[in-house]
């Protein structure tokens, strides 16, 4: 099988890197897009057909394929030219047009779209191509964008029907995208990918000697993350005398609305942001914390989560998109409601408290759990059956 796994920058996220790199071995991989940062693919089956942000470089490269095509398959060449009829402007016409023309050039067997977003983008691959489409339902692309979006909501629900397949990361993202018209017996959850070497770091936990509670949260500075209630609940603990020390590690740059509540809250002192770190550095500096915290508005099921669960680290989450599936209070961590600040300091204050031995228990079996439900050589399986599924 030809797969192309479409997320329109390359290197994509961890969880797209993970499925390329468990799919190459035994199937070649078609990546299209915007490089991002330079990356090497040490592997035969793995083809990169980018398209450069230099202008003059975008040009050249395009002006050849469009030459291939002219004398190899003028046909598709044509369709390309139908498609641009939906973009008004001649910029949109031309980052579309260059965009397009080497996905029909290196025509795949499956196109997997990553994003829900791009999907109108890529339906004249099976319309006029007869190429296989797959789409990855996830977290705000289901749960949020097309609730915010009317337009994006009817575009959902005319196209999904058309979909040959899907794949949810999680049971509660599956249900949600019914309502937008996809096909029950169409939808396959299959859980993030977790590289077996992920599990080497789990460390059975052991209470620090700190007076304070150390508390770590990994994730981009963005409103559906919940920094907000967060921030609020450590304003609680402060408040009834509870000393702890929060570490919030981002990747990207510190947005106002933080800074401005750590000043109003007073808890500048007690809060340290962290720049994001290299994985294997930032799974021993998770250890180092009491406990890890997902504050967040909305997730399909968070990786940080997963990996900190992994890695034997508590942790304590919102109960949002698909996250009850894989934190069950008391048995794997805790789980809080969303928006609710004083339900997160109560649960800082419960792990705390909680003897080691019981911390121990949970977090055990919560690392159990993820090597059961979430290893990647399962989830390549999957895939691959996926995608079988799709040309039979």
């Amino acid at each position: 099988m030809k797969i192309a796994i479409y997320s329109g920058v390359i290197p994509s996220t961890t969880f797209v890197e993970h499925l390329i790199e468990g799919i190459e071995k035994k199937h070649k991989i078609y990546l299209f897009g915007v490089i991002n940062k330079p990356k090497n693919y040490d592997s035969k089956n793995i083809k990169v057909y980018c398209t450069s942000k230099v202008l003059f470089k975008n040009i050249i490269k395009t002006k050849w394929h469009v030459f291939v095509l002219l004398f190899t398959k003028p046909q598709r060449l044509f369709i390309v030219l139908k498609e641009l009829k939906k973009h008004t402007s001649l910029y949109a016409k031309w980052n579309a047009f260059s965009r397009l023309i080497p996905v029909v050039r290196f025509l795949p067997d499956i196109f997997h779209v990553q994003w829900a977003k791009d999907l109108d983008n890529w339906l004249f691959l099976k319309e006029k191509l007869d190429v296989k489409l797959v789409l990855s339902l996830r977290g705000a692309h289901i749960n949020y964008s097309p609730i915010a979006d009317k337009k994006l909501a009817d575009s959902y629900k005319a196209n999904f029907p058309k979909i040959d397949a899907f794949h949810a990361v999680s049971q509660a993202i599956s249900l949600e995208a019914h309502k937008y018209h996809a096909e029950a017996s169409k939808i396959k959850v299959i859980h993030s990918l977790i590289p077996k070497s992920t599990f080497n770091y789990y460390k059975k936990f052991k209470k620090s000697d700190s007076s304070k509670i150390r508390i770590c949260c990994v994730g981009r500075f963005h409103w559906k993350k919940g920094y907000k209630y967060l921030l609020e609940a450590c304003s609680l603990l402060k408040d009834k005398n509870i000393h702890f020390k929060l570490v919030l590690i981002a990747t990207n740059p510190v947005s106002e609305s933080v800074l401005f509540q750590l000043h109003q809250l007073n808890i500048e002192n007690e809060v340290t942001i962290v720049k994001g770190l290299a994985q294997a550095e930032l799974f021993k500096f998770m250890q180092t914390f009491d406990m890890l915290i997902l504050p967040s508005l909305e997730e399909g099921i968070a990786n940080v989560v997963l990996e900190a669960m992994a890695i034997g680290l508590p942790v304590i989450s919102t109960n949002c998109g698909g996250m009850s599936e894989v934190v069950k209070p008391k048995e794997t961590g805790w789980l809080v409601p969303v928006r609710e600040p004083v339900a997160l300091a109560e649960a800082i204050i419960d792990v705390s408290q909680t003897s080691e031995s019981d911390v121990q228990y949970i977090t055990h079996h919560a690392h159990l759990l993820v090597k059961e439900e979430f290893n990647a050589e399962n989830s390549i399986k999957e895939f691959v059956a996926l995608y079988q599924s799709v040309i039979n």
